[in-house]
């Protein structure tokens, strides 16, 4: 199912669908002819139908993951497609995902992008491009500064995450967000939270919440407990995704993404 909402000149195209009790958000965002990410295959037919009543001219992706890249190959040929430079191989490659993502998600065909990585122009918009890794090797959030909108892909998605997946790192997560709140903005706009007028707040809360929790796991750590015991210490509740992803996203990788870049025992 879809629904679109407008914020001044944006439009937010917004997905939902649930499976096993796991229910998802995944937004699209059109701005002055600029595409902002794909969507998944699985909500292939609705995106589709909706953008065929839409005008495009430029698509750009925040990372290579399915849920963004997902229709890439489907849509309008003619229009050129953009992704950090680390994305482009990843995208050329048919992707191996968990058998718990194709469901999900759907898989997507190869395609190839253009590499861009420091701006991107619009008719009435000048973007500026954040590398901000840690959910992705080639993440990218888009700041347009006049208008102090910042794309921030799957770099915010909730404030106080308790599990993240094993391809993540909390260090460098930290470490974009600090990059991304040296910059001057107020709405920011998530794949999957949707608009966040109070944007700024948001990412400093998740900032604070997650180097509070680094210190507690490199204490525990330095103070010779294993990763497992800080992990049932610090997070002793599961969510239903950490079963359905058969653990791929698990608190697990929280503590484990710690210990490996700032462990010093």
């Amino acid at each position: 199912m879809l629904t679109v909402t407008e914020f001044e000149s944006i439009k937010a195209i917004k997905g939902t669908f649930k499976l096993g009790g796991v229910r998802m958000n995944v937004y699209l965002y059109l701005v002055d002819e600029l595409l902002i990410d794909s969507g998944p295959k699985r909500l292939q037919k609705e995106i589709l139908n909706y953008l065929s009543q839409e005008t495009y001219n430029q698509i750009f992706f925040t990372h290579h993951h399915e849920d963004h890249t997902g229709n890439a190959s489907v849509l309008n040929t003619n229009v050129p497609t953009y992704i950090h430079p680390i994305g482009i191989q990843l995208c050329e490659q048919k992707p191996h995902l968990p058998f718990y993502r194709r469901v999900f998600w759907g898989s997507r065909k190869p395609f190839t992008p253009a590499p861009i990585e420091r701006q991107l122009q619009t008719k009435h918009h000048t973007f500026e491009l954040i590398h901000t890794p840690g959910h992705a090797p080639d993440h990218l959030a888009l700041l347009e500064k006049e208008k102090g909108w910042l794309f921030t892909g799957d770099l915010y998605v909730m404030s106080h995450p308790k599990s993240i997946f094993a391809f993540e790192s909390i260090p460098d997560v930290i470490k974009s967000l600090e990059k991304v709140l040296t910059y001057d903005f107020d709405t920011v706009f998530c794949s999957h939270a949707g608009i966040l007028p109070n944007g700024r707040r948001r990412l400093e809360e998740k900032l604070h919440y997650l180097r509070s929790v680094q210190d507690q796991v490199l204490k525990k750590y330095n103070d010779g407990k294993p990763a497992s015991l800080i992990q049932k210490e610090l997070f002793p509740s599961k969510h239903i995704l950490n079963y359905f992803s058969l653990f791929e996203n698990s608190s697990k990788h929280i503590v484990t993404s710690i210990i490996n870049k700032g462990g010093s025992r």
